[in-house]
């Protein structure tokens, strides 16, 4: 009877510069059960900084991974699709509750207020932290914002692969929904997502995106660094970066030298996004942990470097255990699906995908 449900079981589609993932979950038991995965590379410069480029070869690399997935091909063609942290806005705000003011006018001064995009070329969608209750003077919402164009770009991408995008969701939301470790409570969280191009800083509040920002910090300027400062090729500079890391034991601690200073600009990012986020937060909405995701998650001794630097619990996140998958080989690259996987969990979870509210 699935034609009862065309989309059900929506595979998740990650787009980033270089790469494109596919990752698609079907509900098993208590849990969910890997369908299908996937991913191919992108041609240079047909997504520069989150814009599609070139709308063509985008959709001729969509229509490949799909035909030729690393394990089994999806079984739906509709798909809860990644948009880039860079382009789109995601945050807390406080919207004030006037008996004489209609909400969304309230609402609508709110966006201008905090948002730095012209609304009226965007696409918002917003939803109540918790709902207003009687005598309240202000109200937290959580807003979401995206440039009409970029959005339109990836819908031209995705029907010109046969994809339905059916869901656009900011990084920072699928990652919040998988990337925390299981004994995650109630409050503050921070995502740290260190990618080739990017890095993503994520708060979440009570499994809401509370704060998302991104910065240069990337994985392949700091194999580009080591080539330049120790005289390698990208690929040798890759394979040091990868079996040293930040160990000051290895390489005579060469490599280490070399990177750490760049990871200072993040820590202090990650100190002023705290920082900003508990002044405006309840008193009990505090930064709990943090979480490393993405290729440069497993960059060795950074999760102690992160923690001695910080003083906060920091975890890498991991393939969930409530997904069951096929072997171990795609476990082993759990750290760069992460985000495939968030959107794919939205995909396969039964309850009803609604369209963003008008504003």
């Amino acid at each position: 009877m699935g034609f009862l449900r065309p989309y059900s079981n929506a595979m998740g589609l990650d787009v980033s510069d270089q790469v494109v993932r596919m990752v698609q979950l079907v509900p098993a038991g208590k849990g969910f059960k890997l369908r299908s995965i996937s991913a191919r590379p992108l041609p240079e410069k047909a997504i520069v900084e989150g814009e599609i480029r070139d709308q063509e070869a985008v959709s001729a690399v969509l229509r490949e991974l799909i035909a030729k997935p690393l394990h089994k091909h999806p079984s739906s063609r509709a798909a809860v699709v990644c948009l880039p942290e860079r382009k789109t806005f995601t945050k807390i705000i406080e919207v004030a509750l006037e008996p004489a003011t209609p909400f969304t006018a309230s609402l609508q001064q709110g966006l201008v207020q905090n948002i730095p995009m012209k609304i009226d070329e965007a696409y918002v969608d917003w939803q109540y932290v918790s709902p207003p209750q009687p005598g309240d003077k202000v109200v937290r919402v959580i807003v979401s914002v995206a440039p009409q164009l970029l959005v339109e770009g990836y819908i031209a991408a995705c029907k010109g692969a046969g994809i339905i995008p059916i869901v656009f969701e900011p990084e920072s939301a699928a990652l919040s929904r998988i990337a925390l470790h299981r004994g995650a409570t109630d409050g503050g969280h921070m995502i740290i997502d260190l990618g080739a191009t990017r890095t993503g800083l994520t708060i979440t509040e009570n499994d809401l995106v509370a704060y998302a920002s991104t910065m240069a910090l990337s994985g392949s300027a700091l194999t580009t660094l080591l080539a330049e400062k120790l005289g390698l090729t990208q690929a040798e500079a890759e394979q040091a970066k990868r079996i040293c890391g930040l160990d000051a034991k290895r390489g005579k601690g060469a490599v280490r030298s070399i990177l750490e200073p760049e990871f200072r600009p993040l820590f202090q990012k990650m100190l002023e996004i705290m920082s900003y986020y508990e002044e405006h937060a309840p008193k009990e909405a505090k930064v709990k942990d943090i979480t490393l995701v993405g290729g440069g998650a497993q960059l060795l001794g950074l999760s102690e470097f992160v923690q001695s630097t910080l003083s906060l619990p920091v975890h890498v996140g991991q393939w969930p255990e409530y997904i069951r998958t096929p072997n171990a080989d795609v476990q082993r690259v759990a750290a760069s699906y992460l985000t495939a996987l968030g959107l794919a969990l939205r995909g396969a979870l039964r309850v009803p995908l609604t369209p963003p509210k008008d504003v």
